[in-house]
């Protein structure tokens, strides 16, 4: 099948999924999922959250603040749009079923210096709840292997105040400069799991 023809089955599937959500399982929504983040929640683009592993509170939290605009879908408004068709109970099983999921790091390509200065700006100001050289609470996200262009991007969001987060950590990521967040992010991108 060409790439053309299935682009367009993608895009007519969304439509149907979107415009019937109540009708249409978790395991019929999960396939429009998978054409981001795949099978095993990874995906391949840098821009794209890896998502399994996280845990299905942290989960559920994003995907209701896709829904409600409070975090901002960027250049993928896709899932803006299928966020706020899903049900209660389909956030719910897609949460589960990702966090059921292991989670393996992107292991991306990393400038070791600038992880190190990432290191010491996570070590002050992340590492309470993201944990220190391996990934933290279970009810943080985790930001120990992620991918690069979507720490890039979210962290960006949270330095600016235009993504919906906890107060104490506000407090500490509109201080975050821009080579702050380019630090960081290549801290992250230095994990490889155990």
């Amino acid at each position: 099948m060409s790439t053309k023809i299935c682009s367009r089955l993608i895009v007519i599937a969304a439509w149907l999924l979107m415009a019937f959500p109540a009708c249409v399982n978790a395991a019929d929504m999960l396939k429009m999922c998978v054409s981001c983040h795949g099978e095993d929640g990874r995906g391949t683009d840098s821009d794209t959250p890896i998502i399994s592993g996280i845990s299905a509170a942290v989960q559920e939290d994003a995907l209701y603040s896709y829904a409600s605009g409070a975090r901002d879908c960027g250049a993928t408004p896709m899932m803006c749009k299928m966020a706020a068709r899903l049900t209660d109970e389909q956030i719910v099983e897609l949460s589960a079923h990702y966090a059921d999921i292991a989670f393996v790091p992107a292991g991306e390509e990393f400038d070791a210096a600038l992880a190190e200065k990432g290191q010491a700006i996570h070590q002050e100001s992340c590492a309470i709840c993201h944990g220190g050289s391996e990934p933290g609470k279970p009810n943080a996200s985790i930001l120990h292997g992620q991918r690069m262009g979507y720490m890039r991007y979210a962290l960006q969001q949270y330095a600016a105040a235009e993504r919906q987060q906890m107060p104490m950590m506000e407090r500490k990521t509109v201080q975050l400069t821009g080579d702050d967040i380019e630090a960081l992010v290549h801290f992250y991108a230095s994990y490889r799991a155990p």
